[in-house]
């Protein structure tokens, strides 16, 4: 089994790229990065103006040890265009089999602004460029990042502009917010401008909350705080919806990027139609050689169902999703308990009673399912945390 994957006519030794962030904020981490075995990397945005990050800019929420939601304020890259120019020469000198994807910011008037930008990251080495139209606080306040991302005009717009520039040839990729009703919407209006392909998502607007002890906000600057980018494990379905759909509509291939984790997370990407995922929030949680474990997570899948590629399996669930309304109304379940299984710990019949049909009932220290009553909703199997309750088509 082998990993290389194609994406718009660039091959990757493996699916697996940094995303735009902390992990890429300058030319070591990128090597750093690049010797643990990651595949190539989307360089921290580059803007024309300076940037200076706040303190204190990351918050997070637990679920037992792990941290599942992630927020931040930071900006983007505090390295001058110049910089990383002369970074990207370097990292291509010493890695030439690593991709680099430019990522730049302008603003949604300036034409040459934007052209400036990714013709330095092409004359640079860059093998791709991603054009943030999604960073969700701190930019849109200034008509950036996600307020060009939410207007279909504006994203074509610049869109169109890098297309029409002759001395620009390396693909052009915008990277899509999920903060909108219908991201096909916009994809469709950046394909038409003639997109290569499209990045979905970045993080999504979000307060992250208050300290109950302290009355604090969370994360506090000075005692004060502003809406934030969340990202982590928690956004991963959100994520893997544009995903899919972007991949059908308007059918441009879709670089995946939001709550993946593992190369299991990975693997559902692809099946949703991405030949490659974009990781960030779990490097800065578990650092650059988490990408071992992913590899070999990833090949462990492929093991599963005899896959030799991941051209074998890239996009190989979407036809199985669909709208509502072609979903099949006449289909049925029951739940079915295993007795052998089942501790009595009565975790099923609360929910089942308080959220569900109540359709189970507790029979010496036993869940027992009331068929007669039970909806097939599945609340039952999920709650269960001995996997003693099944879902049986009828």
């Amino acid at each position: 089994m082998e990993l290389s994957v194609n994406y718009l006519g660039v091959t990757f030794e493996n699916p697996f790229v940094l995303a735009s962030g902390p992990p890429t904020a300058n030319g070591e981490m990128l090597s750093r990065a690049f010797a643990a075995g990651w595949s190539g990397a989307v360089i921290k945005t580059l803007i024309r103006e300076p940037v200076k990050n706040l303190q204190n800019r990351f918050a997070g929420i637990r679920f037992g040890k792990d941290i599942m939601a992630f927020s931040n304020i930071e900006l983007l890259s505090e390295q001058t265009p110049e910089q990383w120019y002369h970074d990207i020469r370097s990292l291509k000198r010493d890695y030439p089999e690593k991709r680099i994807i430019g990522s730049i910011m302008g603003d949604a008037k300036n034409r040459a602004q934007w052209l400036e930008l990714a013709l330095g990251c092409q004359d640079a080495g860059a093998d791709l460029i991603e054009l943030n139209f999604s960073c969700p606080h701190g930019y849109p306040e200034k008509g950036k990042g996600a307020a060009i991302g939410q207007n279909a005009e504006y994203s074509a717009v610049i869109t169109r502009w890098l297309k029409e520039e002759k001395q620009l040839t390396i693909p052009i990729i915008p990277k899509l917010t999920a903060a909108v009703t219908d991201i096909t919407h916009i994809g469709e209006a950046v394909a038409e401008a003639g997109a290569d392909g499209l990045c979905a998502i970045n993080t999504i607007p979000s307060l992250m909350g208050f300290d109950l002890k302290t009355l604090k906000p969370r994360p506090s600057v000075a005692g004060y705080t502003t809406a934030g980018g969340y990202s982590g494990a928690g956004i991963k379905p959100i994520a893997l919806r544009c995903v899919s759909h972007l991949a059908q509509t308007p059918a441009l291939p879709v670089m995946a990027c939001g709550g993946i984790c593992s190369g299991g997370d990975a693997a559902e990407f692809m099946l949703a139609g991405a030949p490659l995922v974009q990781v960030c929030t779990a490097v800065m949680l578990h650092g650059f050689a988490m990408v071992t474990r992913m590899k070999k997570e990833l090949l462990q899948f492929m093991a599963w169902h005899q896959f030799s590629k991941p051209g074998d399996f890239i996009g190989r669930m979407n036809p199985l999703v669909r709208a509502y309304a072609d979903l099949d109304p006449h289909y049925a379940v029951k739940a079915r308990v295993d007795a052998d299984k089942c501790n009595g710990c009565k975790i099923c019949y609360t929910s089942c009673q308080d959220g569900g049909y109540q359709a189970i009932k507790m029979e010496r220290k036993k869940a027992v399912i009331h068929a007669e009553k039970c909806a097939g909703c599945s609340l039952c199997y999920l709650v269960c945390p001995e996997d003693a309750i099944h879902m049986v088509e009828l």
